[in-house]
């Protein structure tokens, strides 16, 4: 046989296995994100978070935090550092429920409870997320790593927090028993992170600190706490209370014993919406000093000595039918 009838019955035979389905297959493209949603400005604050997928993804790790999560846009970065390290987002991932949805292809997150008005959110993907076959899940442009997606929610109801009692005045260490207390009478859930605290100091000047973010937002109609990174939780908070942590250590650095408590509380654009003994209207107390009426100003017959040592995250010990919303 000639080699132009070799080469013939090889391109012929190499054409029949190729119709018969034998021989070596072409490997099937990588599974990628092929999109995502909510994305843009003005998004709705109960929106449900969504990102599809080219081909079905494995649940595996879904649940626990280690694959995808929604956060806000601050801490993108940091969670993005734990999930490619195949730790859990932790505390600074919102509530959600995740599931899978449309056979595998599409990740569903469901806060919990509506989003901030007019902030800012992230989606993150963890680089670690397989498809059904085992193989890594690419980025809409093909590469092995992090994606994030940004959104921001359209403004919701304004907040309205009161500050309703600050102790100042704590055995030592004091860092360890000082609170400032807060009621939300708004109409939604109010998160504190990113908002300043601000004191009155022994010398007349402000200081403050930026509040850290927590574990769950404030409910309309509840108490929280704020205090320092060193607070015992030596005065028994009541049942339900949100506590917020400003300061490292001790609250703004420590409140001034030697004045009437003076404390403000401004939200991330530096406007002041609470507070509590301003000019000097509270008196100085052994313990803590409470707000009488939620409703009423800055003056000083709405301002009493606690009773006892407080009651941190409840009703007023002074007049409790006045306090409790």
């Amino acid at each position: 046989m000639s080699w132009r009838a070799q080469r013939a019955a090889a391109v012929a035979l190499l054409a029949a296995v190729a119709l018969s389905g034998c021989g070596p297959q072409a490997p099937a493209p990588h599974t990628r994100i092929a999109g995502w949603s909510p994305s843009g400005t003005g998004v709705a604050r109960s929106a449900p978070v969504t990102v599809d997928f080219t081909a079905p993804v494995a649940a595996g790790g879904l649940a626990e935090g280690l694959l995808v999560a929604l956060v806000r846009a601050a801490d993108a970065r940091a969670v993005a550092r734990l999930l490619e390290a195949g730790e859990p987002s932790g505390p600074l991932a919102l509530p959600c429920d995740p599931a899978l949805a449309e056979g595998g292809r599409r990740i569903e997150l469901r806060p919990i409870a509506p989003l901030a008005g007019a902030a800012a959110y992230a989606l993150v993907v963890a680089p670690t997320l397989l498809d059904a076959e085992g193989r890594a899940v690419l980025d809409p442009e093909g590469q092995r790593r992090t994606f994030v997606a940004t959104f921001s929610t359209v403004a919701g109801p304004p907040p309205r927090p009161v500050l309703t009692e600050v102790r100042a005045v704590a055995v030592t260490p004091q860092g360890g028993g000082e609170y400032v207390e807060l009621v939300n009478l708004g109409e939604e859930p109010l998160d504190l992170s990113g908002w300043r605290l601000e004191k009155r100091t022994s010398s007349g000047s402000l200081a403050g600190c930026t509040v850290a973010a927590a574990a769950a937002a404030l409910p309309p109609g509840a108490f929280g706490l704020v205090a320092g990174g060193a607070w015992d939780g030596r005065y028994p908070a009541a049942a339900g209370t949100v506590r917020f942590t400003c300061g490292a250590s001790t609250l703004a650095g420590g409140l001034a014993d030697e004045r009437s408590p003076e404390v403000r509380l401004l939200d991330p654009s530096g406007a002041v919406l609470a507070t509590f003994g301003q000019g000097g209207a509270g008196p100085r107390c052994p313990a803590a000093v409470e707000r009488i009426d939620a409703l009423a100003p800055d003056e000083p017959a709405n301002f009493a000595c606690a009773l006892d040592e407080g009651t941190p995250g409840g009703c007023n010990s002074v007049t409790p039918p006045a306090r409790c919303p």
